[in-house]
């Protein structure tokens, strides 16, 4: 069987000779490129638009200004929770690099030529930044009108009409136990705000849309990963039926919560409407900055304990930069239930803001909101162990959550998470207690520190279908997108291992929203888990209905029967077997279709933050040694190892590699990684010349990862994100090991450093 085994991508010669299927890639005849036309200003009135020019210009084929917009039958906006982002700016821009107006023309010179005749003027509004800066009263509004909402989320809906008016989002608020009780009873009160910038997703494809158009249905190609998400949007767009329109999602050159959103795609397919011929819009490197950034963040943390380190109060306030649109802010608060990190403390009151800026908007980022609050939770038990005079990797073990222990959430931790021996590990790794965190050689000073986080899973459905064909083989219809985390193999080895077929007997789809069903999103570390576990019930589905056919024929009660490497037999008679083929062949069906679905619940109180916060809980723990040059401030990272507990692994070298591509995001993220604006809100470093991202010249000497598994279970626990949010404190707790200094900002830069020291 497959399962637990390291088998090669089922797509790995695709990758290697440069066949695999990208929609930039995708030529369709009679094809027009687009261009948009973004804004100079971070908040303006758009007093006039002129695009007359533009559309005279031989080989242009539409041109799209807020105007044309509001005269097509469509609605104008879109948006997954809120619908407050416009297809183009039809009254306002809200930020330096918004979409003021679109072209479509037979190449992109031509597209580009026609922006340079577009006029536009503005007038400058009164911009903020600053997310505290936001809410103050007199503070400028960015959607100063009512709010169109999207959303099954009750407890988002519920509070939505209290924030009209304000540059609020959304509010997540957490209240368990009497945390003026738990302070009163603390020794000691701590309280620190640390803070993280956005960061760019940067994947190595932009996003790009084809959108084709005929009368009454709409096709579009999309670097997406949530087709099904992203069709429910254009046809609210369209006011069509969803059953109108197909998105079709190959694969993607990556992703990391930037292609979750809407985004480019209804403005493709307006284009192609008004145009009458297939449209493709594809972002350079610049634009995809201007798109979406992971949420920049400012966390403020009270930290109540008793003198023997046990935490009995938690006090926080997360702010959530989401830039001009909502998008998924709305959701991604709800991770301030991970404030505290994964400790019992049995006072806590959360408040979490999502808040309007007038910077690029924020999206789902790797890790999606725990590193936020991540990077400041394991920094304050860091600073807290300090004050106590409490070694740090007693500190955690006497508070980390074990089975039965209550989480933050108020719901019982069932699983066990293995912390005390992750713990263990990490430290017996950096060799705690036989030498001291801190060595000193010359200039430069090593130390060495830990970090431990929790990390929840996004809860949506997932359905599969599949189809087990005459010949034995097995065709697995799913949503999942393929985006360089390997699910195609995953998937396929799941399903194999359930039906069991050899691997090569199985085929997994790739999404399109016309033939496979519904899911969700391929993000949040959910993929395997849900999917694997809608895919297991469809395959089930379809193995009890291949075996009642065959008990039948080979006169053996179905629940006797077996199927093993593509052969039906009776249990412990394998020399009574049969092919898959010889049962169903001869049936006359073509085929058997079995149908799965999986939705793992979780529901929080509105008010109280109280209930399920999860359908299942992933640890990590972060071992980290440093090198702190105190001449110049550089650090560099000398050891780094991952610590995880994943249930079961499918395919163990594909866990590896996606751990340590989470410990490489995360060291870029704790040393150098940061978008920057000027004053006036225009970003600075939209370029991989300014903007900085690891390479493998940055990795450490020494980086791994230690997994621990459960190798009597099939349940697996999402792996694709969990280490990242551990990286960003661990390197930050080992440089204060260091050097005595305590960096509460990302980066941790050079500059920074000196500046303490």
């Amino acid at each position: 069987m497959s399962f637990g085994t390291s088998v090669p991508y089922v797509d790995a010669r695709e990758r290697v000779t440069g066949s695999v299927d990208f929609v930039s890639n995708l030529e369709i005849p009679g094809m027009l490129h687009a261009r948009c036309l973004r804004s100079p200003y971070a908040h303006a009135s758009v007093a006039r638009i002129d695009a007359s020019r533009a559309t005279r210009l031989s080989g242009v084929g539409a041109v799209l200004t807020g105007p044309k917009l509001l005269a097509q039958s469509v609605n104008s906006t879109f948006g997954l929770f809120i619908r407050d982002q416009p297809i183009v700016a039809t009254d306002r821009v809200r930020y330096a690099g918004d979409v003021v107006a679109a072209v479509a023309a037979v190449d992109q010179a031509t597209a580009d030529e026609a922006l340079d005749l577009i006029e536009v003027e503005y007038e400058e509004l009164p911009a903020v930044f600053d997310v505290e800066q936001a809410l103050e009263p007199g503070a400028p509004i960015l959607h100063p009108g009512p709010r169109i909402l999207q959303s099954r989320r009750p407890d988002i809906l519920a509070r939505q009409p209290g924030f009209e008016g304000t540059n609020v989002i959304h509010l997540f608020t957490q209240r368990k136990g009497d945390v003026a009780a738990g302070f009163e009873a603390a020794d000691t009160i701590i309280e620190n705000t640390f803070s993280s910038p956005p960061v760019g997703h940067v994947p190595l494809e932009p996003h790009v849309a084809v959108a084709q158009f005929a009368p009454d249905r709409l096709v579009v190609w999309s670097s997406s990963q949530a087709p099904h998400w992203l069709a429910l949007e254009l046809a609210w767009v369209f006011k069509l039926p969803i059953s109108s329109v197909r998105v079709i999602v190959t694969t993607l050159g990556g992703g990391y919560g930037a292609k979750i959103d809407p985004s480019i795609e209804p403005i493709a397919a307006v284009l192609a409407r008004m145009a009458g011929r297939p449209v493709r819009l594809a972002l350079d490197r610049r634009e995809e900055f201007l798109t979406h950034t992971k949420h920049g963040a400012r966390v403020r943390i009270r930290t109540g304990a008793r003198r023997d380190g046990t935490l009995v109060a938690h006090e926080a306030t997360c702010w959530y930069n989401g830039g001009a649109y909502a998008k998924e802010t709305p959701e991604k608060i709800f991770r301030g239930y991970a404030s505290m990190g994964p400790y019992r403390v049995p006072n806590v009151h959360v408040d979490s803001y999502g808040v309007y800026t007038n910077i690029v908007p924020s999206a789902a980022f790797r890790g999606f909101g725990i590193p936020q609050v991540a990077w400041a939770h394991e920094s304050q038990m860091d600073i807290l162990a300090d004050e106590l005079a409490i070694d740090p990797i007693d500190l955690r073990m006497r508070n980390v959550l074990v089975p039965g222990d209550q989480f933050s959430t108020g719901e019982r931790i069932e699983e066990d998470l293995r912390y005390p021996k992750l713990i263990e590990g990490a430290a017996s790794y950096l060799g705690w207690g036989e030498r001291p965190v801190r060595e000193e050689h010359g200039t430069k000073v090593t130390g060495r520190a830990i970090s431990a986080i929790i990390k929840g899973m996004s809860a949506f459905p997932s359905s599969s279908i599949v189809k087990l064909n005459g010949d034995g083989s097995l065709n697995v219809l799913t949503s999942t997108v393929e985006m360089g985390q390997g699910s195609l193999t995953t998937l396929a080895q799941i399903a194999a291992h359930e039906a069991g077929l050899p691997l090569e007997h199985v085929r997994v789809s790739t999404p399109d929203t016309a033939h496979t069903p519904w899911d969700q999103m391929t993000a949040a570390s959910r993929s395997t888990n849900s999917m694997g576990r809608a895919i297991r019930a469809a395959v089930r589905d379809a193995k009890g209905q291949l075996l009642d056919l065959a008990a039948d024929r080979m006169e053996v009660a179905a629940t006797d029967l077996e199927v093993v490497e593509g052969m039906i037999r009776p249990k412990g008679v394998p020399e009574k077997s049969l092919p898959v083929a010889a049962i169903l062949g001869p049936s006359r069906l073509g085929n058997i279709l079995g149908r799965g679905s999986y939705f793992g619940q979780s529901h929080l109180d509105t008010e109280t933050g109280q209930g399920i916060g999860s359908p299942q809980w992933h640890p990590a723990v972060c071992a980290c040694e440093v090198e702190v040059d105190r001449e110049t401030g550089k650090v560099e990272i000398t050891k780094l190892r991952l610590f995880l507990y994943i249930g079961r692994m499918i395919n163990p070298i594909n866990c590896q590699l996606q751990v340590q591509g989470a410990a490489l995001m995360g060291l870029g993220q704790a040393l150098f990684e940061e978008l920057s604006w000027d004053e006036q809100g225009r970003l600075l470093n939209p370029n991989l010349s300014d903007y900085l991202i690891p390479s493998f010249l940055d990795m450490p000497d020494e980086i791994g990862q230690t997994i621990l598994e459960e190798p009597d279970t099939i349940d697996v626990h999402g792996i694709g994100e969990t280490g990242l949010p551990s990286v960003m404190p661990a390197v930050a707790n080992a440089v204060s090991r260091a050097v005595g200094v305590r960096i509460t900002e990302l980066p941790i830069t050079p500059e920074k450093v000196r500046e303490l020291l």
